[in-house]
């Protein structure tokens, strides 16, 4: 089970059942600390759309300390359902980075990615807002 902070905020304005559409938006920083030490933050907008009203609704997702990102697709990134997630902790594997994160290659989960592939510590939801707004 992927641990994602403030998740409730999609519960609390989506009603009903959704899908992911694509990623529309990436905006990558880097910070340093001190120490001289740099931590990647990565935010991902997606497109979401109710399936009883169709309606569009964008929800930004932040990931924490991001290693090993890979895009291969610099334009909007179309999904067929939403990015998967490894823990890689519950998986028995030692890692600095706690989860692995990418979209689906086409041919199954564990087999790769198509667009987007990268390593985060944790995970939190940013906001949820109309498509339109």
């Amino acid at each position: 089970m992927v641990n994602i902070k403030n998740s409730e905020i999609i519960e609390d304005t989506l009603n009903g059942s959704w899908v992911y559409e694509r990623i529309i938006k990436f905006e990558y920083k880097v910070e340093d600390d001190l120490e001289d030490n740099y931590f990647g933050t990565l935010d991902l907008t997606f497109q979401v759309t109710l399936l009883k009203t169709k309606e569009p609704f964008k929800v930004k997702f932040r990931y924490h300390t991001v290693d090993d990102l890979t895009i291969r697709k610099a334009t909007t990134i179309p999904l067929s359902r939403d990015l998967i997630v490894h823990d890689l902790k519950e998986q028995g594997l030692v890692s600095t980075q706690r989860y692995h994160v990418h979209d689906d290659s086409g041919y199954g989960e564990n087999d790769g990615f198509q667009f987007i592939e990268f390593y985060c510590t944790s995970i939190e939801v940013i906001s949820v807002e109309e498509y339109y707004k």
